[in-house]
């Protein structure tokens, strides 16, 4: 081969190879850990219609009174599951709001607990289209507008649900409107939790003062991102710690703010409306 043409061969794969290596590194699939399990959990055949304190709310459906359609939520939870009384407020918040609400349980019926073991997060991405799809079956729903709004560990599968690459996995035609993450982060250990290809509007609400799940692998991630026409916002709180919605954890570091939380719920229920 001609010298020249050669080195343009080198270049050519030289450059090539630099294309190609961000895509790889924003590669889903190869950043889940083996095995997967993209089967979701059973949803319950009916509908409530309230949620009171004693309500059972794992992976049941609620609807506001009328006949709708009406916007959904799937609503996901941190790594201690349903048990702590903030995620039946959410969802009650929600229901109040009009929007018809799904609670995934997706540690219970796994065998898992309170954040001493945690299920791969395909099973969370499995577990959140699996509410899509069942939602979506319902008359009294509006298909083009499903949400979902995580928590901590919910909060990771929210910004991973903003990538096709999420419904490719998962085998979902239909995907989310949009998605809003609670006191979570970009990047989790050696995990991206946040992918450039995102095509779906996500919010991010991060706590300044989060020492579990640091916001500054965020930046400058999220402004090129934004520079680029990514359709993400978010709001980091001064002083907000993790699980700002969650009373009675001080001593894991979670300092309640209710102004926060309100603050918070009103920032998620107005981007819904925007993106509607």
């Amino acid at each position: 081969m001609h010298p020249a043409r050669a080195l343009e061969s080198l270049l050519l794969a030289f450059c090539t190879s630099l294309m190609l290596a961000p895509a790889q590194a924003q590669d889903l699939k190869e950043q889940l850990p083996a095995p997967l399990d993209l089967k979701a959990v059973t949803f319950a055949a009916d509908t409530g219609d309230g949620i009171s304190a004693f309500t059972s709310i794992a992976n049941k459906s609620f609807k506001p009174e009328g006949q709708g359609p009406f916007p959904a939520a799937v609503v996901m939870h941190t790594c201690g599951g349903i048990r702590n009384p903030h995620i039946r407020q959410h969802a009650q918040e929600l229901l109040k709001a009009g929007y018809v609400v799904l609670v995934v349980d997706s540690f219970g019926p796994r065998g898992f607990e309170f954040c001493t073991r945690m299920p791969n997060p395909s099973t969370g991405i499995a577990d959140a289209y699996g509410a899509l799809a069942y939602l979506q079956a319902k008359p009294f729903v509006d298909k083009s507008r499903v949400y979902q709004v995580g928590y901590s560990w919910g909060a990771m599968i929210s910004t991973l649900l903003a990538s096709p690459q999420s419904a490719v996995l998962a085998g979902s035609s239909a995907r989310f409107a949009g998605t809003v993450a609670n006191y979570s982060t970009c990047a989790f250990r050696d995990m991206q939790l946040v992918y450039k290809d995102a095509d779906k509007p996500f919010l991010l609400l991060m706590g300044a003062d989060d020492k579990e799940l640091p916001s500054t692998s965020c930046f400058p991630l999220l402004e090129s991102m934004k520079q680029a026409g990514a359709p993400v916002e978010w709001y980091v709180y001064p002083g907000a710690s993790h699980g700002w919605d969650k009373r009675g954890q001080a001593d894991r570091g979670y300092l309640y703010d209710g102004k926060i939380t309100d603050d918070a719920t009103a920032r998620m229920l107005a981007f819904f409306t925007k993106i509607r």
